[in-house]
């Protein structure tokens, strides 16, 4: 035998005085609880035991309060007290000593543990000891047992994975005890063993199977109710619940109840059993016991057995009975005093039967209780019994029962014996000796049976030190002997005596010899023991062999190995921070409905959805959501539950085939294994980098997941949204498993990650500051990201959060003004690598390194740390892109790769090991990747330009001067990748174009090399990418000849370009400016333009619709006609006539075969679109017909229109089923909701309201503040109604709430048209400004606008593949606009904010921009290179005026009676103008910036002449009748001009403050609506136009009469004179016109009258001009659109003829468009059909 028993451990003994008070307070304690129970003894102490001493049994009350019964002594030793009046000895138990567990030789790490015993003993060190077992309950396992130094020894050897791999084998002993059907006695006292150290479900588990086998089993099991009651026992705190007891207690006192005494020990067993499981349930506070089912019963056995023949079952069956009176039940103190009512009234023996409380009863009950005598018992609620005395009269017994008394018979000597038993359980032995010797209730015959059971205990327990059970054998000596204070009862002294003889069959010789010597003795009294065999052991034998373990150790691997890799990802899972994300449900749901994206993540594995989709921007925080989950998962794993695994998309080689197996067999799992796993394990698989893998498989699908015999598993998969196409789900949604493989829709959900809001920033920072030692608080880090213009919202994105929070203080470091500081992308990574090599090199630097590794690292700190680890990563990025295309995981095995590419990173060198352990990578294995994707994209970019020593540390090479040679050329890293396919690097490079002039120079010479060299074509197409990206401008550029096959260059100015034979195949134009380029001879194949030939029609086109597969485009026009296009090829193939006016409104049925149109005409017709014929007529609308609807069912329509009515119609009879009303003005649209249960339509009443498609009833009417509404359409899924507004705004409402949920303003003009594409991402608006707009559905983020038509656009249409956007006007055409890139390409965003004026600065070098929000911006004029703005207020800014010495800028913003004077410098306001009683409508600085001068509006018409230092006003000049919308200052200061619309112009003499009219136009109102003036040197010019005219006016100054009228064909919009006073031009519809004076020679060779002349004409104007704006002493100008594009443009003289004169655009800022006007394109080479009738018609 290996076991081996510890010998007890002694204490030292303190001090009698230290002992006395509390062995004092515990004897008065008893002594004063006995005193008030001696009235209730019927017999003197010195009595034989009688048959009423066993009646000593009787009910007791429960416990006053809920407090424990457990007697709890301060934990101190007890010294024997020499003065002590008593017979017994009382240092039989000399010392208290430490409770023995089991010790048996200690395994060696790793070795098999082969025994039970040793298994059990293993993990109570570990329950003791810091790690995954430690126990944190005080069972007997771990209590009063330090471990000593061997232990702690063992303890440090073993590694969590063992420890784990113990865990899982008493675990699995569990599972392999339940799966045995015999439970055999030695597999009983095997599995009890373990009760100890399980957690607590395992051990509710196994309590659970033995319960279940107690109750199953026929014939009583003596060692099942032995282990059941020991594995009661040893439970850790809160592992048994009140039903486990309540259970156990029933069925042993069923079982009880039908066993008889007679030749069997089974009754003695289980009257013990009972007794210990009793004693269980008090200490335990049982509550649920219910006194009619199970408390009573119980009493009933118990007070029967009290006349059993066995004395031994009469003394256990009394014990526990006393402790069935300390267990709780369920009765309420009313129903107390009832019963005890009851018992007065009928006897005892009717308890259990109906009793009706009436006064009399009630009277009786308490004389009742007033018999009951003097003394009750209440709880131990502090350790020390609590005795109380109540006086008991009619109002007491009230109070006695309202403080739950029951007043029954509790006996002190249970609770004594408890205090006893607790004493032993700590190994207080000498306190025992102590309590027992001196207790009040010591002559009770009762008490001393117990105690002589608990020294027999200990006598025969062999964990007990031979001296201590030796020690108990004399001290049952003792008690048989007895005194004057301890006379045992002559039962007592039998049970003595049997209980030696118990001894006498124990093994250990020692003990048995001292039970023999003492009995030789004993016997001689003539006193016999008690006939029969009783056990005295309160646990199972420990067991000799273990067979469980066994077969436990016979498992297969596989369980064992998920426990590994269990402990081993838990272990790997590092996240300093992790902040719980947020989504939504898709890509247009609103930031209003966001949700915890962890929560509907579990909603998904627990539902029957079987592919969940997880969108997200890079470095949206999908990668660190996944492992978070993956670690979560991992914890809450139980054995045989869902496994969950992290797949990293990219490591696999065939995710698309082999998924599961393939990430299995890199966690080293075998092939047998995974077998086993797929055909009965289910999984949780986390795909990570669904992108980055470059996949465009269905994974679900390819896989067969979910299939008989397949892999069970729930998918979620993530991926970067940029990714992602328009029609994405297909990628995902698992298919149905059917002959039709039909796409499951209710098996697939998604969730887009959103940015983090500034709660989440803010909590990141509160975790992210103390992670190390900072100088910065958690306010220094907010503070600056809030002070940095723009840095807030960069920093929304979770990665650049990270980065930012390490790179801010190097960013701002000796800056002072933060408002002003501008943070790239790439200057943030800069400094963060910075950063992170220097932490990195600090620690090394700070570590003891081996030999070899410390010359390394003096190296390369000699050669530069930080610089060698940025080329080392670099040249990784580099290699990533060569020699793998990109995909970021590197799997190396240096047997495998020590002779391939890779070894240069990750070979065993040490210079290198030391390089790799600094960089950002990580490492999962034989994998390595960069922490993020961007990382990896950065360090690429780094490798074509990195950071200069002007904005970094480290210089990484640069290649200044362009290869010379082909060869050299082909080494270019510009010619390893095609870039135009990673927009991340375009951004980062872009970004160092604008950082580093010799980047931007190396580019150009790049392109201009590839007019020579054919090697330098794919670096040049990559360069000029990023040129364009970077917003360098190409007009008037020389590119002739250049190589730039598949560039990007959408939305890049190529004005005047020079475009000959060059090579642009593939190259991507979309809203290029391209206008006046020539592409003469150019290759021009596979060219993409954005778009397609618009369709000619010959009426206005008011309504267009695709057909649902899309092969179709039905247009209604102005006059009635209906026309259907085919779209693959573009033409006309059928014309439906029958309407006799307008068609404003088109719609497929959902099978395509029919299609419906409303019109003017007050009738909706239905068409058959095979044979064009009108199927039917509807009529009842007595009005005009605005719009029609086809239910998803295709069984209803649906009309509405002036009549103020929307009618539903059923299309199989044509019959009008309802008239829906409550609109009270016209209705304007309508549409279905996607399940066609409710139709919702809106007007110009301003009400949204709903109606049921089945009823007709009406439903929510919701109101809108927003003014008339003119077109709603649902979202795909039904979640969201878009609205667009008369004013221009587009409004989202939530379908479940009716609440808005986001708005913005779309277009300066009513939202004619508004149509969401099928996957619901986007959201296309069109408007009667001209203009179509795609947005982000979710965030309001314009992606496109598309310009082109010439007058109103009223209907928009997404193509049902989302490919293609359709959109008609009332200028006759319909124009089709390829949307496939939105989103994902190089498309540049674009602002739409209306521009109201524009101003140079005196000195031309900026450009003022005022606004319709309010703002006014600058510009550089020469680059085009955005500068500050500054807020000038919340309306639009009408005026701008700047002051000549370019200090001051006035402004005023629209219907303002104030101007405002704000300093340029500082952007503060100096002084304010408050006078006007009417909103300022025209302001001019004088000359010598000394004087402002404003006019008003009708009510004042006045102009106000102000000094404008101080703001004081000098003089009102009156005269103007109308409305001054122009002044202007003479060059002397003295004279200033004002116009008015009352047709005057007038001058002021400041001088002598005359007034003289000038010109005098037309006396009629509105004749003259603006005036524009120029005071040149080389005279004053004036010029009007009026409010419809298509002319502007020449008026001559001297004479004040008409000079000559310019004829434009079109309406003026807006004109200004240049500053040299010979150019004007003229803002038109479409189209810009450049006027030049030209003078006629006199006869004496003066200068003639002369007359003005169009020059130049600008047509691709695509909006409304709504200002224009020379530049000072040049002939530059701007010109500012009111869809918020700003341009500037230069005159050109393009030979020595006065006419010959040209416009080349200088730049261009806001919404770039495709702008091919004037471009040559002769022997263009591959240039499609398609293209060229586009390009014809934008020419």
């Amino acid at each position: 035998m290996d076991q081996q028993v510890s010998p007890a451990k002694r204490k030292p003994s303190p001090s009698p005085k230290q002992n006395k008070k509390a062995i004092d307070l515990l004897i008065r304690s008893f002594t004063t609880f006995y005193q008030h129970q001696k009235s209730f003894f019927k017999s003197t102490q010195a009595a034989t035991m009688s048959s009423s001493s066993l009646q000593d049994n009787s009910p007791s009350p429960p416990p006053a309060s809920s407090s424990s019964t457990t007697l709890v002594v301060p934990a101190i030793q007890l010294q024997p007290n020499p003065s002590a009046n008593g017979t017994l000895r009382m240092d039989i138990f000399p010392e208290n000593v430490i409770r023995p567990i089991y010790k048996i030789d200690l395994p060696k790490p790793h070795a098999r543990v082969d025994k039970t015993p040793q298994l059990v003993y293993c993990c109570s060190l570990l329950f003791k000891a810091p790690g995954p077992l430690q126990s944190t309950s005080d069972s007997n396992v771990s209590q009063n047992s330090p471990i000593d130094g061997k232990e702690k020894e063992w303890v440090q050897l073993i590694d969590p994975v063992l420890q784990d791999r113990y865990r899982w084998l008493v675990e699995q002993l569990v599972r392999a005890f339940a799966d045995n059907p015999l439970k055999a006695s030695d597999v009983v006292s095997e599995i009890v063993l373990v009760g100890p150290v399980l957690d607590r479900d395992t051990y509710r588990s196994l309590l659970s199977c033995f319960i279940s086998k107690f109750e199953q089993t026929t014939a009583l099991d003596v060692t099942i109710l032995q282990g059941l009651v020991q594995l009661v026992e040893c439970a850790s705190d809160e592992y048994l619940v009140d039903d486990d007891l309540v259970r156990i207690a029933a069925v042993l006192s069923k079982e009880l109840s039908i066993t008889h005494i007679g030749t069997s020990d089974h009754p003695l067993h289980l009257t013990l059993s009972l007794a210990r499981v009793l004693d269980v349930m008090v200490t335990g506070k049982v509550k649920d016991l219910n006194r009619e089912r199970d408390h009573q019963p119980m009493l009933q056995l118990l007070d029967g057995l009290k006349d059993s023949d066995n004395v031994v079952q009469r003394y256990d069956a009394t014990y526990a009975y006393q402790a069935l009176q300390y267990a709780p039940d369920d009765e309420t103190p009313l129903q107390v005093l009832w019963r005890y009512a009851k018992v007065a009234a009928t006897g005892a023996g009717a308890v259990s039967s109906v009793f009706k409380l009436d006064p009399e009863g009630f009277l009786k009950g308490i004389e009742s209780l007033q018999e009951i005598g003097a003394g009750v018992v209440g709880a131990v609620s502090t350790g020390i019994e609590v005795v109380e005395t109540l006086r008991i009269g009619a109002g007491e017994a009230m109070r006695a029962s309202e403080n739950k008394f029951d007043f029954m018979k509790k006996r002190s000597w249970y609770l004594a014996l408890q205090g006893t038993a607790l004493f032993i359980r700590q190994g207080r032995l000498s306190d025992f000796n102590l309590v027992v010797s001196q207790a009040p209730c010591r002559n009770n015959p009762n008490f001393q049976w117990g105690i002589c059971r608990q020294v027999g205990e200990i006598a025969v327990d062999p964990l007990w030190d031979v001296l201590v059970r030796q020690q108990a054998v004399d001290f049952l000596g003792e008690l048989y002997k007895g005194g004057s204070e301890w006379k045992p009862h002559v039962d007592v002294k039998r049970w003595i005596l049997t209980v030696l003889i118990q001894i006498l069959e124990l093994s250990d010789v020692s003990v048995k010899n001292r039970a023999v010597a003492l009995l030789l003795g004993l016997k001689n009294g003539g006193i016999d023991e008690w006939p029969g065999s009783f056990s005295l052991s309160r646990r199972l034998p420990l067991p000799s062999t273990s067979p469980l373990l066994a077969k436990v150790q016979e498992i297969p691997k596989l369980e064992y190995d998920l426990h590994v890799l269990k402990l081993m990802r838990i272990a790997d899972y590092k996240q300093a921070v992790y902040i719980n994300p947020m989504a939504k449900l898709n890509l247009q749901d609103t930031d209003d409905n966001l949700f915890p994206l962890m929560d509907k993540v579990r909603d998904f594995l627990a539902s029957n959805t079987q592919v969940m989709l997880v969108l997200g921007d890079s470095g949206a925080g999908k990668s660190t959501f996944n492992r978070h989950l993956e670690h979560e998962l991992w914890q809450e794993y139980k054995a045989g539950g869902r496994i969950p695994l992290f797949v990293n998309l990219p490591s696999l080689e065939r995710p698309e085939k082999d998924l599961v197996a393939e990430q299995l067999r890199t966690h080293n799992f075998l092939e047998d294994q995974i077998r086993e796993l797929k055909l009965h394990r289910q999984f949780t698989l986390i795909c990570d980098g669904y992108d980055e893998s470059q996949l465009t498989s269905n994974l679900h699908t390819t896989n067969l997941f979910n299939q008989s015999g397949q892999w069970d598993v729930k998918l979620l998969i993530t991926c970067r949204t940029q990714y992602l196409g328009p029609d994405y789900r297909s990628r995902f949604e698992p298919k149905a498993v059917d002959q039709y493989a039909r796409v499951a829709n209710d098996l697939f959900q998604q969730a887009v990650i959103t940015p983090f809001s500034r709660e989440q920033i803010e909590d990141y920072v509160e975790h992210y500051v103390p992670l190390e030692p900072r100088t910065w608080v958690k306010k220094d880090y907010m503070d600056k990201l809030e002070a940095i213009p723009n840095l807030m919202d960069l920093v929304r994105n979770p990665f650049i959060l990270t980065l930012s929070l390490e790179a801010l203080p190097t960013v701002v470091r000796r800056k002072t003004d933060l408002s002003r500081l501008r943070v790239t992308r790439a200057e943030l990574y800069d400094t963060f690598v910075r950063h992170w090599m220097g932490v990195n090199k600090r620690r090394l630097q700070d570590q003891k390194l081996s030999e070899s590794s410390q010359i390394a690292l003096d190296v390369l700190c000699a050669d530069g740390f930080e610089h060698n680890g940025i080329l080392y990563q670099m040249d990784l990025a580099a290699s990533i892109f060569q020699k793998q295309e990109g995909r970021p995981v590197v799997n190396y095995s240096h047997m495998r790769d020590r002779k391939t590419w890779k070894a240069q990173f990750f070979g065993l060198d040490p210079e290198r090991a030391l390089l790799r352990d600094s960089s950002l990578l990580s490492r999962a294995g034989n994998q390595y990747r960069f922490v993020h994707r961007s990382v990896l994209e950065y360090f690429f970019s780094c490798t074509i330009s990195g950071p200069t020593k002007e904005h970094g540390d480290f210089d990484p090479p640069v290649h200044s001067e362009p290869p010379a040679t082909s060869s050299a050329i082909s080494t270019h890293p510009l010619s390893q990748k095609d870039l135009v396919v990673e927009s991340s690097i375009v951004q980062f490079l872009a970004e160092r174009v604008q950082l580093n002039s010799g980047f931007k120079d190396e580019l150009f010479a790049i392109i201009e090399q590839s007019k020579t060299d054919d090697q330098a074509a794919r670096a040049a197409a990559n360069a000029i990418t990023i040129l364009v990206k970077a917003g360098v401008r190409f007009n008037g550029a020389d590119l002739r000849g250049i190589r730039v096959p598949g560039a990007d260059i959408s939305g890049g100015q190529f004005d005047s370009a020079q475009l000959q034979e060059t090579d642009l195949t593939g190259v991507n134009l979309t809203k290029s400016w391209i206008r006046q380029a020539d592409f003469t001879k150019a290759q021009m194949e596979r060219v993409q333009f954005g778009e397609m030939p618009y369709l000619k029609e010959s009426d206005g086109v008011w309504s267009c619709t695709y057909s649902p597969d899309g092969t179709s485009l039905a247009a209604g026009l102005l006059k009635g006609r209906i026309n259907i296009y085919d779209t693959s090829m573009w033409t006309m193939t059928r014309t439906f006539e029958g309407h006799q006016e307008c068609v404003n409104s088109l719609a497929y049925s959902p099978t395509g075969l029919q299609l419906l149109s409303g019109s003017d005409d007050k009738t909706v017709r239905l068409w058959d679109c095979e044979s064009g014929s009108c199927v039917c007529v509807l009529e009842g609308h007595t009005e005009n017909v605005l719009t029609v609807a086809f239910s998803p069912s295709g069984k209803q329509v649906a009309s509405a229109g002036e009549d103020e009515t929307v009618r539903l119609w059923d299309v199989q009879t044509g019959t009008n089923l309802f008239i829906l009303t409550g609109h009270t003005r016209w209705v304007r649209s309508i549409s279905y909701s996607p399940d066609g249960h409710a139709v919702v339509s809106v007007g110009y009443d301003k009400m949204i309201r709903f109606f049921d498609t089945q009823t007709g009833q009406p439903g929510e009417v919701w109101e809108c503040q927003s003014g008339e509404m003119k077109s709603i359409a649902f979202s795909p899924e039904g979640l969201e109604i878009a609205v667009g507004h008369g004013n221009g705004e587009l409004l989202f409402y939530n379908t479940t709430t009716g609440k808005p949920t986001r708005n913005w303003k779309a277009h300066r003009w009513r939202v004619a048209g508004v149509s969401f594409s099928p996957n619901g991402q986007w959201i296309a608006t069109c408007s009667w400004d001209y203009t179509v707009k795609v947005w982000r559905a979710a965030t309001g983020s314009v992606l496109s606008v598309f310009t082109g038509h010439g007058a109103a656009v009223c209907q928009v249409a997404f193509s049902p593949n989302g490919l293609q956007l359709a959109s008609c006007s009332d200028d006759r055409t319909i124009r089709l606009w390829d949307v496939r890139s939105l989103g994902t390409g190089m498309d540049v965003e674009g602002g739409s904010d209306t521009l109201t004026s524009v101003l140079f600065s005196p000195d031309g070098r900026v450009l003022f921009c005022g606004s319709e929000s309010g703002a006014v911006r600058q510009y550089d004029a020469v680059t085009g290179k955005f500068g500050p703005f500054v807020v000038y207020g919340d309306k639009p800014v009408d005026c701008l005026a700047v002051s000549p010495d370019g200090l001051r800028i006035a402004s005023v913003g629209r219907y303002d009676r104030v101007v405002t004077v704000w300093d340029i410098g500082t952007g503060q306001a100096d002084v304010v103008l408050r006078g006007h009683t009417r909103a300022v409508t025209a302001m001019a600085f004088s000359a010598d910036s000394r004087w402002i001068a404003t006019g008003s509006g009708i009510g004042d018409m006045t102009v106000r002449l102000w000094d404008a230092r101080s703001g004081l006003l000098d003089r009102v000049l009156e005269g103007h009748t109308w409305i001054v919308v122009c002044l202007v200052f003479l060059p002397n200061s003295l004279l200033v001009l004002s116009g008015s619309r009352d047709g005057t112009i007038r001058a002021w003499d400041l001088d002598n403050g005359e007034c003289r009219v000038v010109v005098v136009g037309s006396g009629r109102i509105y004749d003259i609506y603006d005036w524009a003036l120029s005071t040149s040197p080389n005279g004053l010019r004036v010029a009007s136009r009026s409010t419809i005219g298509q002319e502007a006016k020449i008026w001559d100054v001297e004479s004040g009469q008409l000079q000559q009228s310019l004829e434009h064909g079109d309406y003026v919009q807006c004109f200004a004179f240049s500053s040299c006073g010979q150019w004007m031009g003229v803002g038109l519809p479409g189209s810009f016109w450049l006027w030049n004076f030209a003078s006629y020679n006199t006869a004496e060779g003066g200068e003639g009258r002369g007359e003005w002349k169009c020059l130049v004409r600008i047509r691709d104007i695509f909006g409304e001009v709504s200002s224009i704006a020379w530049k000072p002493a040049t002939l530059e100008f701007s010109i500012g659109w009111r869809n918020g594009t700003l341009q500037v443009w230069k005159l050109v003289e393009t030979s020595s003829s006065s006419d010959a004169w040209s416009a080349q655009l200088v730049w261009s800022a806001g919404n770039p468009v495709l702008a091919a006007s004037d471009a040559v394109f002769d022997d263009a080479v591959g240039l499609s059909s398609a293209n060229q009738q586009l390009l014809t018609q934008r020419g």
